[in-house]
C-alpha cells in the first residue's frame, strides 16, 4: 500500500544535509524547448506563486517542503502540483527534478482526470507513485532529459483514464496564439477568428485547457522572454520581445509565475535546448 504524504506539524527532525537557503542560486541545467521546460538540480526556497501546468517534483536528495495557499505545508520526495494553485517552496533540496507539463496537451489532460487537489498534502499523495520510478540521477544531456521525462509521465498516467477531447475551435486557437503574442490576444479579438463567441470560447477554453485564456497567454509570453534571456538578451530586451511594458513588468510577472526574479535564473543556469534536426 503506498505510503500518503501527511501534513507536517512542528517540531520536526532536523536534517542531515542543509538543503538550499533563498540565497542560494539555481545552479542546474534547464532543458528548454518546444513544449519542453525540465529544470534539474538545486530547488530553493520561493515566494507564493501559480503557474497555468502541471509541475512534477521529484527529490533525489533530501524531501522538500511545500506550502499552500492555506498555509499548510506537507515534506515529500515527490510531488504533482496543479495549474494555477499557488504555493511556494519552504525547503528545497540539493538535487532534484522540476517537469512543466502543459495542461492543454494530452499528458496534461490525462493528469487532469486525477483530480488534484489545491492543497499541499495532495500534492504529495499524487507524487508518491514517483517515488519508485527509478530514475537516480540526474540527467546531463538531451536525450537523458526526454527519457526521464517519459519515465515520470509514464508513472502519473497509469491509472490517469482517457481524457477528453479538445474541441476544435480551441485546437486552432491553441496552434494560433504562439505565432500571434504580437498581434490583439484579447478573447474579443481572438473569438471571432475561431469561430465563435467570446462567452462560449472562455467557458471552453477554461474547461478543456484548465484554466483561463489570460494566465495561458502570460505563460506564452514568459515562455518567449525565457527563449530571449537564453539566448544572451538583455532583461530589457527580453520584455519588449515577449510583449511586456518594460523589465519591470516582467520581473513582476516572473516571480508571480514562477517565485523566483528572472535574474535568479537567467545567467546563472545552464541552458539545454533540443539537438537540430
Amino acid at each position: 500500500m503506498a505510503h500518503r504524504a501527511r501534513p507536517m506539524t512542528p517540531p520536526r527532525p532536523a536534517r542531515a544535509r542543509v538543503p538550499p537557503s533563498r540565497e542560494d542560486r539555481w545552479l542546474g541545467r534547464v532543458f528548454f524547448g518546444p513544449r519542453r521546460l525540465m529544470y534539474v538540480g538545486p530547488l530553493a526556497p520561493t515566494d507564493p506563486h501559480a503557474h497555468p501546468t502541471f509541475q512534477v517534483l521529484l527529490s533525489l536528495d533530501a524531501p522538500v517542503r511545500l506550502r499552500d495557499a492555506r498555509q499548510q505545508e506537507v515534506e515529500c520526495q515527490a510531488a504533482v502540483v496543479p495549474p494555477d494553485a499557488e504555493h511556494a517552496i519552504v525547503e528545497g533540496a540539493l538535487a532534484a527534478v522540476l517537469l512543466h507539463v502543459p495542461a492543454e496537451d494530452l499528458v496534461g489532460r490525462r493528469l487532469a482526470t486525477l483530480g488534484i487537489g489545491a492543497d499541499a498534502a495532495s500534492w504529495g499523495e499524487a507524487g508518491e507513485r514517483l517515488r519508485a520510478c527509478g530514475i537516480g540521477r540526474l540527467p546531463m544531456r538531451w536525450a537523458e532529459a526526454e527519457a526521464q521525462t517519459q519515465v515520470l509521465l509514464r508513472e502519473l498516467q497509469a491509472d490517469a483514464g482517457v481524457a477528453k477531447p479538445t474541441h476544435p475551435a480551441v485546437k486552432k486557437l491553441l496552434r494560433l496564439l504562439p505565432e500571434a503574442l504580437e498581434e490583439d490576444v484579447r478573447l474579443a479579438t481572438l473569438a471571432p477568428r475561431v469561430g465563435l463567441s467570446v462567452g462560449r470560447l472562455s467557458h471552453l477554453f477554461s474547461a478543456q485547457v484548465g484554466f483561463p485564456l489570460r494566465p495561458y497567454i502570460l505563460w506564452l509570453r514568459l515562455h518567449r522572454a525565457a527563449e530571449h534571456l537564453q539566448q544572451g538578451a538583455s532583461l530589457t530586451e527580453a520584455a519588449h520581445a515577449a510583449g511586456f511594458t518594460d523589465s519591470a513588468h516582467l520581473n513582476h510577472a516572473f516571480r508571480r509565475t514562477f517565485g523566483l526574479k528572472p535574474s535568479e535564473i537567467a545567467g546563472v543556469v545552464e541552458w539545454v535546448r533540443p539537438p537540430s534536426p
